[in-house]
């Protein structure tokens, strides 16, 4: 019986657009949650990061890591297939919390091992609308499209951008020549990152109500005179963003970093002032490396609060820079921030 894989994904740029019709451009990387699937006389559940087995009724929700699989089996089951009884065995090299989305991998990896299983008529969007459902109504956070997306569509020395109004994307190569991504974990996750996503989508949606528009792609700047301070700031974040989205694919066509990095710096503002979703941590780490030789740009990425701060750098220089950080970080809250490596790779595998 093969295992099956759904990687992570680092998002270049584009945050919170993807719930909100826009533009995203994130490429999949080299870390992923593996499973086990095996058919069984019951529902089992094993995961080796929580360290716990757990046993549970066809649908019951725990408001736990348990809802992101069985959310899978559920959401299958609403398209009208039977899912027979599994016992599944999770893995994962994605460090959880950190903004590189470890839930949609989990999704996508056991609804294409399902799939494969129990050979389910089902194609690759169908995977997405089937982890992004589990996502919003079993698990209750409203995600978007992009991370699911991703996990399916993902493809080694490219990115993906996604029209998440239209599902139409196109890869982009990540020709990055003698630069690189890398990521840092601020290792927080504050409280507020569910409760406070939700809201922001709500606020976004409002915003439309008010000035009776179906989609941010269809507003101009004036129509922003008539909303309220926070909801003004919220839709000129979205606005701007995906401008910055164009911008970027286009920096990344013609090879001019530079740009690229003013558009990940611009982007971070962006999220800290008009939509409000960074923290001192994150904020501190784009302000320590902003300005450093070789560092070209950062941002938060993620839903925010915690998580990551993705850096366009020279390569190799971070290994530089990261002991300073690393001691000024420690000084200011107590904790090692944590640095990352990643690679573009593929999407979805059976191994």
């Amino acid at each position: 019986m093969p295992k099956f894989r759904a990687p992570g994904r680092v998002n270049i740029i584009g945050e919170h657009t993807d719930y909100n019709d826009g533009f995203v451009l994130p490429f999949a990387i080299d870390k992923y949650v593996e499973v086990d699937i095996q058919p069984s006389d019951r529902f089992e559940f094993h995961s080796d990061t929580f360290n716990e087995t757990v046993v549970l009724e066809r649908h019951q929700k725990l408001g736990k890591w348990t809802d992101y699989p069985m959310g899978v089996i559920w959401a299958i089951e609403q398209m009208g297939f039977k899912v027979e009884p599994v016992k599944i065995h999770i893995s994962s090299t994605l460090p959880i919390g950190s903004g590189l989305s470890s839930s949609a991998a989990l999704e996508i990896s056991v609804a294409y091992g399902l799939r494969e299983i129990f050979k389910l008529p089902i194609d690759g969007k169908q995977l997405v609308e089937i982890g992004v459902k589990a996502e919003r109504e079993f698990v209750g956070v409203r995600c978007g499209v992009m991370d699911q997306f991703t996990a399916v569509f993902g493809k080694k020395d490219y990115a993906l951008l996604l029209d998440t109004m239209t599902l139409s994307f196109e890869y982009v190569p990540l020709n990055l020549g003698d630069y690189e991504f890398v990521l840092i974990d601020t290792q927080v996750k504050h409280e507020l990152s569910s409760s406070e996503y939700n809201k922001r989508r709500a606020e976004c949606e409002q915003a439309l109500k008010v000035i009776s528009k179906k989609s941010f792609r269809e507003v101009k700047p004036e129509d922003l005179e008539i909303l309220d301070p926070i909801l003004k700031k919220r839709a000129k974040h979205v606005i701007d963003e995906n401008a910055r989205v164009l911008k970027a694919v286009k920096a990344l066509r013609e090879n001019r970093f530079y740009l690229l990095g003013e558009l990940l710096y611009e982007s971070h503002t962006s999220l800290r002032d008009l939509y409000e979703v960074s923290c001192d941590e994150l904020d501190f780490i784009v302000g320590f490396l902003k300005g450093k030789l070789g560092i070209l740009g950062a941002r938060m990425v993620g839903g925010g609060f915690g998580g990551s701060v993705l850096v366009l750098a020279r390569k190799n220089i971070i290994e530089w820079i990261f002991p300073e950080l690393d001691e000024h970080y420690f000084k200011t809250f107590g904790k090692h921030p944590k640095l990352i490596k990643v690679q573009s790779d593929d999407g979805m595998k059976a191994l």
